[in-house]
Order: structure tokens, then C-alpha cells, then sequence
């Protein structure tokens, strides 16, 4: 069942995990494949928007797994993470229209200007943060000029030009791009409101937003985990054993947080995890098991917190990595309860959006 309101976006399993414990055995791209298409197809019989595909240099290439995606799902739209780094930004239009033409599906973008240090200055962009983004803005917009034109396009920009061109195939309007770009630095959000792209955080204590008021627009992104089920105690006990203490993790934690430059990284990293905030929890990402926080608790317990993130306008919601169908089934549980509870809200305030 399709969510009303909300977008709800899993996030696709990686080729090889970045968390070094978890590194058991040698992916198999056989299997991966599969598991690929199993979880793709759990996010779309729950009615997800789509699924995230990460992007950096140990991972196999997004667009190969969004074709996957394509391959094996009815509905399920790939977010793919796009780094100029990585491919140039015709031959990234042309990718997106193909996929589009062939399929007759939409393939969203999220933006992103960083990533991993090391991956960056292996590839020789040694840029510094703030320059990413005004890089990544005038490759942005070269992509969704050369989409959206329908004869000869030109975009001389500071970093990117082209001269000409015709984009072949042309795709509808309805096919163009979702875009959301991932960034809490001044840079990160001065880029996204140039490009009218969502907005995508990853979640603080609710606490933490005590004077941000509710956006009008309603079209925020927000990133976190989820482990709900039908006890709190169900659901803390499974979350304890998925992410147990791991000193090993935390001093990795600690060595990536100084080798980042990353905004939300260390904003994350400076909260205070001796104790649970609600159904708020940071050792998974303070172990160094994942990249985000969770929320952990019963359905309702669940559904009441992410309520108060809605409230404030993120309606674009991007889970964790999820590799059990429960999982998927739980986390629909919560949605449709906070759809119910806000029905009226979302109603009223995401009106302006549909026309």
C-alpha cells in the first residue's frame, strides 16, 4: 500500500559493507545481485517511493544496480548518489534520459559534494569543502538543463561547459529527476535552495529543534534507521544484538570523525550517547556500524517520535539499510500510523505541493 504523504526511500544494500567488521567473506556478485533484487522488491510490496543507492570508490557502480532496480520492480524509483567526481555531467544526462526511455521510469538524483576523503583525493580532487558545492552547482544544473531542453543546449559555467548539444533521447517532464542533495553546512543548503532540491539531514534529537518551526512548504528530506516492533522490549533487544558494544568500532568512529570534513558527521559525533533519548539511539553510528542514527522502540513509540520530525516538514524520509523483509514490514507499520496521526496536518500543509 502507497504511502498518501509521505516518500519513503530504503536504502539499497552495498556491494561490500564500509564498516571493516563487518567484512566477513568475499562478496559475491551472483548473490548480490539477488540480494539486490530481494530487498528491492520488499521496499516496493510495502509501498516505499524508492530506494538510495550509494556512491564511492569500493562499491560497485550505482547506475548498474539502479538498472537492476528497473529490471526487477514495477514501481520502485532508484535514488542514485551523484558525486562529480565521478562521471561527467553529459554522459550522467544522457545515463538518466536512456534509463528513463527504455523504461519509461523515473530515475531520482542525491546530490552529493563529499564522501570519503581518501576516495576524493585518490581521484585527484583535493577541492576544498565549500568549492564542492559550488562545483557541484553548476554540474547540477548542467545535467537538468540538458534534460529539460528540447532543441540546442549550451551552459558555460565556472567549472563545466558545453556547446550544442542536443540531448537524445528526450524524455517528459514527468520523467525529469527528483532531486535531493544531502548537506547541513551553509554551503550544502545555499546549493540546494539554488537548485530547488529536498533538503536531506540526518536526524537530531528532536530536542535539538526545539526553535526550528514548521516548514510551509512540508518537503524536507531527514536520514535515519528504524527498529521498531510491537514491544519496545521486542525491539531494543533485537537492536542490541544487531549493534553491540564494539570498543574496536568506537576507535574507528573517533578516526574517521577527525579524518571528515564532513558537517553533519560532526554534529552527529558531539551529541551525548551514555543514555538513551527516547526511542533516539547513536551507538550504532558511534560503533562505527552504520552512518546515521535510529529510532528504536514500539510501533507507536515509533510512529509518536517520528510524528514530531514530520511536523517540522520532513516528509522525505531515507531508512538505513535494511536486509530482512520484517523489517520492511514493521517500519510500513509505523508509516501508515503516522499518516494516520497526521492525516489533517499533511492534508492542509502539503496542498501547495500538488499544484
Amino acid at each position: 500500500m502507497s504511502m498518501k504523504f509521505l516518500k519513503i526511500y530504503a536504502t539499497t544494500p552495498e556491494s561490500e559493507p564500509q564498516n571493516i567488521s563487518l567484512k566477513k567473506e568475499a562478496v559475491d556478485g551472483i548473490k548480490y545481485y539477488d540480494h539486490i533484487a530481494r530487498t528491492a522488491k520488499w521496499s516496493e510490496d510495502q509501498g516505499f517511493t524508492g530506494t538510495l543507492i550509494y556512491s564511492n570508490n569500493s562499491l560497485v557502480d550505482g547506475w548498474a544496480v539502479a538498472q537492476i532496480i528497473l529490471q526487477q520492480t514495477k514501481h520502485l524509483t532508484p535514488l542514485v548518489a551523484v558525486n562529480p567526481v565521478y562521471i561527467r555531467p553529459y554522459t550522467l544526462a544522457k545515463r538518466v534520459a536512456s534509463l528513463a526511455f527504455m523504461y519509461n521510469r523515473r530515475v531520482d538524483i542525491n546530490w552529493i559534494a563529499g564522501g570519503f576523503k581518501g576516495d576524493l583525493i585518490s581521484l585527484g580532487d583535493d577541492t576544498a569543502h565549500d568549492e564542492r558545492y559550488e562545483k557541484l552547482y553548476d554540474y547540477a544544473s548542467l545535467v537538468k538543463g540538458a534534460l529539460q531542453s528540447k532543441g540546442l543546449f549550451n551552459h558555460d559555467g565556472p567549472y563545466f561547459k558545453v556547446v550544442n548539444i542536443k540531448m537524445r533521447p528526450q524524455i517528459s517532464e514527468a520523467l525529469i529527476p527528483v532531486e535531493l542533495i544531502s548537506g547541513t553546512s551553509e554551503a550544502g543548503i545555499a546549493t540546494a535552495n539554488k537548485l530547488g532540491a529536498t533538503k536531506v539531514k540526518y536526524a537530531k534529537p528532536i530536542s535539538e529543534y526545539n526553535d526550528i518551526v514548521a516548514s510551509d512548504s512540508f518537503d524536507l528530506g531527514i536520514r535515519f534507521g528504524i527498529i521498531a516492533r510491537e514491544t519496545s522490549e521486542a525491539a531494543w533487544k533485537l537492536a542490541n544484538e544487531r549493534f553491540p558494544d564494539d570498543m574496536k568500532g568506537s576507535m574507528a568512529h573517533v578516526m574517521a570523525t577527525k579524518a571528515s570534513d564532513s558537517n553533519w558527521h560532526k554534529e552527529i559525533s558531539s551529541l551525548d550517547t551514555t543514555q538513551h533519548r527516547e526511542v533516539y539511539w547513536l551507538k550504532p553510528f558511534h560503533t562505527y556500524k552504520t552512518f546515521c542514527p535510529y529510532l528504536v522502540g514500539s510501533h507507536s513509540e515509533v510512529a509518536e517520535m517520528l510524528s514530531k520530525y514530520v511536523k517540522l516538514g520532513h516528509t522525505s524520509i531515507i531508512l538505513d539499510i535494511m536486509n530482512e523483509q520484517l523489517d520492511f514490514e514493521h517500519c510500513q507499520k509505523v508509516f501508515n500510523m503516522v499518516e494516520s496521526l497526521l492525516e489533517t496536518t499533511l492534508k492542509e500543509k502539503m496542498a501547495p505541493l500538488s499544484h
